[in-house]
């Protein structure tokens, strides 16, 4: 079976300049809670499955991040789209640390909650 990893790439004439605010309201727009995480040079996410659709978003830095066994590096403003129960994983890779956006899809069933 051929996997096929959704990424969206930051589009400056789309999207504007790239901040970690303009991100966080791109992925707010579409309907996720966000969560910021800065993660140190070379750590690395235990692998885990989530009940939930998720988006892992870049703000700075280089990461690794497998879903599902299919690996991707992403980049400042690059966004993975994470099924909801996809194993998924995320590593640092190079030197510098990483700053991310976690986004969890919200249901009008959450917000009752």
């Amino acid at each position: 079976m051929m996997l096929l990893m959704r990424i969206d790439r930051w589009d400056v004439r789309r999207d504007g300049p790239l901040s970690e605010a303009a991100l966080q309201r791109k992925l707010q727009a579409l309907g996720y809670q966000v969560t910021a995480r800065t993660y140190s040079s070379g750590s690395a996410s235990p692998t885990c499955t989530d009940s939930k659709e998720r988006i892992e978003a870049v703000v700075h830095g280089l990461v690794k991040v497998s879903i599902d066994g299919e690996a991707a590096i992403l980049t400042a403003g690059d966004v993975v789209y994470v099924p909801r129960g996809a194993v998924r994983r995320v590593e640092v890779v190079g030197t510098n640390s990483a700053h991310c956006l976690e986004a969890v899809y919200q249901t009008d069933e959450d917000e009752v909650a």
